[in-house]
């Protein structure tokens, strides 16, 4: 990275680009570096120089306009005259503080123009720097909200981005310390992930998340101090690794959050539904919305494969982890030694997603997840998965009942819901209405925003045959306010509802009325937590003690017919853990995360002989030095 401080880089920086025109002002923000000129066309007209001064400072380089704005009506109809209508603009709204303004389109590519046409010549023409924002081909109340915190809070962003920089552009101590990695939660357990990295400089937090089954519900973060963290790193929304950002917020934590575009989104989306589901339950939060839009503002979104500086001496990158959407592998370098933190990650294609990366520069330290890492946990695959979710639809259907499948809002969803297309246009199962409930409905809304992180299978959809296979005509998006016993007592149908471990939600509303009927089933699709119904479930149980929406204990006698399929399952199986650490750049050290204890005994020494490298498994709270 640059040497020297704030002050230094900016010098640095202007001294560079001075050669391309005049260069009013330089700032830092984030690990971002932003430019401000009077003629933004020398820069922009200049064959790739900003570019390529981008690669000698190794800084994203952002060109704004120090010159005249034209007034906000008139630059808004310059754009709505200049963009295709093919691009569908929904809305266009202007920040004066921040000198931008967002443009809101259902084809964003056609707001972007070939490489960045139109959005260059809207700098040029205007004077204004254009954000652009897609709009999901689903309505959908929560994205606007989510576009409404980013807009209404972008100028007190821009304050708390250039005070996030100094921390990162500081000075180097130059004490020689050592890395070290402590593990706050989600070592020898599923739930709360959260790694800290130490390292001579600083310290970053790998995820932050909460327990979503028994035990403590937050990681051990009274083994740190939160004033020495400089960023915390989310690898995905899923709440068991990021649901505990409120709290760090709530403590005294107003740092950076690093993550991408989707992941953010769905973050905000998980976290009020939490709200939403802890009201109704009679619980406070510990967190309101506004410490939501407050945390939003904080959050530095990264494009996979995108290298920025977050600390003196660590510099992150995420690629693709075949999780969810926007799931990420986070790459740190750190001088010479190089971790990947995989989070949740999943090693093989499915029609929604891409299979996890390998190509990395080097990597010494791999901490890997082994959710499935047990003797028995050798998954069937993808089409055997689909095969036998249909043959259970189909019985079901046939004596009259209605298939139940609680499912993860956030991806788990929506793989059924492309097998459930798929198998309805092969005329594999009958025309049944598909009921969408929850907050599955936004989750799909988001999907359907960002087709360029989803699969080769869906991209083709979407960009080469104009089909959204999520507004499929037997969906029926369902806003919470419908009779629920009459869907769960009416014709044959589908219910896909959250959450999938029965541990909440609607799912938990509908389980209710149908699982004394025997005519219907019960599909469970996802990891089954200690601690959750599903589990119980799973386990054989067919009398349970369940909490209803009036937060009434109920005896249920279980009569429907209960199905586990494992197939759709968004981890890695054993197989693909074991595979995994050969196909990247073979790790000196392999460090076993996100499984049960027992799990991890039995996977341990089968992947020590397999990879040849030193395989830990830390406890709770245990300090391991890797250099």
């Amino acid at each position: 990275m640059l040497k020297g401080g704030p002050s230094e880089i900016k010098k640095k920086v202007k001294e560079v680009l001075s050669r391309i025109g005049e260069v009013k002002k330089v700032e830092l923000e984030g690990p971002f570096v932003v430019v401000y000129v009077d003629d933004p066309s020398s820069f922009l007209e200049s064959n790739n120089t900003v570019g390529e001064a981008a690669k000698l400072l190794r800084k994203k380089i952002i060109v704004m306009s120090s010159g005249k704005m034209l007034p906000e009506e008139d630059a808004k109809r310059v754009i709505r005259e200049m963009i295709p209508q093919k691009a569908e603009i929904t809305d266009i709204r202007a920040v004066e503080e921040t000198r931008e303004i967002y443009i809101i389109a259902k084809r964003t590519g056609y707001v972007v123009g070939k490489s960045g046409y139109y959005i260059n010549e809207i700098l040029k023409k205007t004077g204004w720097r254009p954000v652009v924002l897609r709009a999901p081909t689903m309505e959908s109340g929560l994205l606007n909200t989510i576009y409404n915190y980013l807009i209404e809070g972008s100028a007190e962003r821009k304050k708390i981005m250039r005070k996030i920089a100094e921390r990162i552009y500081r000075e180097p101590i130059g004490i020689e310390r050592g890395i070290f990695v402590s593990f706050l939660g989600g070592a020898r357990e599923v739930g709360r992930s959260s790694i800290a990295v130490t390292t001579n400089e600083g310290s970053v937090l790998l995820d932050a998340g909460i327990s979503l089954g028994r035990g403590e519900a937050f990681p051990r973060y009274d083994l740190i101090d939160l004033d020495e963290i400089d960023a915390v790193i989310i690898s995905h929304a899923h709440l068991d690794h990021s649901g505990a950002l409120p709290f760090l917020f709530k403590y005294g934590y107003r740092g950076p959050v690093y993550v991408t575009r989707p992941t953010r989104d769905l973050i905000v989306l998980l976290l009020l539904d939490y709200i939403n589901l802890s009201r109704r339950q009679g619980i406070i939060p510990y967190f309101s919305e506004a410490d939501v839009a407050r945390m939003l503002n904080h959050m530095i979104v990264l494009d996979y494969e995108e290298t920025v500086d977050i600390s003196p001496d660590v510099k992150l990158t995420f690629y693709n982890a075949g999780h969810i959407l926007g799931s990420a592998l986070v790459h740190l370098n750190i001088r010479k030694h190089n971790i990947l933190y995989t989070g949740d990650f999943r090693f093989r294609e499915t029609k929604l997603l891409g299979k996890a990366d390998t190509s990395f520069p080097r990597v010494e330290t791999l901490i890997m997840e082994c959710t499935y890492g047990g003797e028995q946990d050798v998954l069937p695959p993808l089409w055997e998965a689909e095969k036998q979710l249909i043959q259970i639809i189909k019985d079901t259907i046939e004596r009259n009942g209605r298939v139940l499948i609680p499912a993860l809002s956030v991806g788990r969803a929506q793989e059924i819901m492309i097998t459930l297309v798929e198998a309805f246009s092969r005329k594999e199962i009958p025309d049944v209405p598909v009921y969408i409930d929850g907050m599955v409905y936004d989750s799909t809304a988001i999907h359907s925003a960002y087709p360029s992180y989803l699969s080769d299978y869906i991209k083709a959809r979407v960009f080469g045959e104009d089909k959204d296979p999520f507004t499929d005509e037997h969906f029926t998006m369902l806003k919470g306010t419908e009779d629920k016993d009459s869907i769960a007592t009416g014709g044959p149908s589908i219910i896909i509802a959250p959450s999938g471990m029965l541990n909440g939600g609607p799912s938990v509303d509908y389980f209710i009325r149908m699982s004394p009927d025997p005519r219907n089933s019960v599909v469970l699709v996802s990891y089954q937590a200690e601690g959750t119904l599903g589990r119980e479930l799973k386990e054989g149980a067919r009398e349970i003690r369940i909490r209803d929406e009036m937060g009434e204990m109920r005896k249920i006698e279980v009569k429907a017919e209960i199905h586990f399929v494992e197939g759709f399952s968004a981890h890695a199986d054993k197989v693909q853990l074991l595979t995994y650490p050969s196909s990247i750049p073979k790790p000196s050290r392999i460090i076993l995360v996100h499984g049960e204890a027992e799990k991890i005994r039995s996977f341990k020494p089968l992947l020590s002989r397999s990879i040849g490298a030193a395989v830990m498994a830390p406890s709770i709270g245990e300090k391991l030095r890797l250099v």
